[in-house]
């Protein structure tokens, strides 16, 4: 356990806390704070939702290229990142050619990335998990995503990190 914990960098609660909110639906999203992460605080949220995401050199963007195995589910992944993003008023800048989505995202509010980019990249990945699992025929098919479930996973995520980073100090305290 100490090792998974200090793998993923927690230096403090504080981390957590600066990080973590709770969301019911995509769009309460507009009405949260956005507040520019530093780099620790963005490692630690990457690593927290387990996202394979890359940071620009001067923190300022997420980068990710998702690569399908047919223009369907290309088309169908970027369609329901659409309708999240839109609920969420929180747009990435994407290109797409063939069957590769790459996607950058920031948050020009606060001119750099925000819980908003972790979030949205968080879905993204969780539809794009979706969509390769899923028989796509048309370009029109979509994953069967539900928004709640995602969010729920999201909010999970943070809940047992606190538990380890809790069972972890009440560990070390008795050594």
């Amino acid at each position: 356990m100490y090792r998974y914990i200090s793998e993923l960098g927690f230096r403090t609660p504080a981390i957590i806390n600066s990080l973590k909110i709770f969301i019911r639906d995509f769009k309460d999203v507009p009405s949260v704070s956005v507040t520019k992460l530093n780099s620790e605080q963005i490692y630690s949220a990457l690593e927290i939702h387990s996202l394979p995401w890359k940071t620009s050199s001067d923190s300022s963007k997420l980068t990710k290229e998702f690569k399908f195995n047919s223009f369907k589910e290309t088309f169908a992944f970027m369609g329901s990142i659409s309708t999240i993003a839109d609920e969420m008023h929180h747009y990435p800048k994407w290109t797409q050619k063939e069957n590769v989505v790459t996607v950058e995202m920031t948050t020009s509010e606060c001119s750099g990335v925000s819980v908003k980019d972790i979030l949205l990249a968080y879905a993204m990945e969780q539809v794009a998990t979706e969509v390769s699992t899923t028989k796509i025929t048309t370009v029109c098919d979509g994953p069967k995503v539900v928004d709640s479930q995602i969010l729920q996973n999201w909010n999970s995520n943070f809940s047992k990190t606190e538990e380890m980073l809790q069972s972890f100090q009440k560990t070390t305290a008795q050594l």
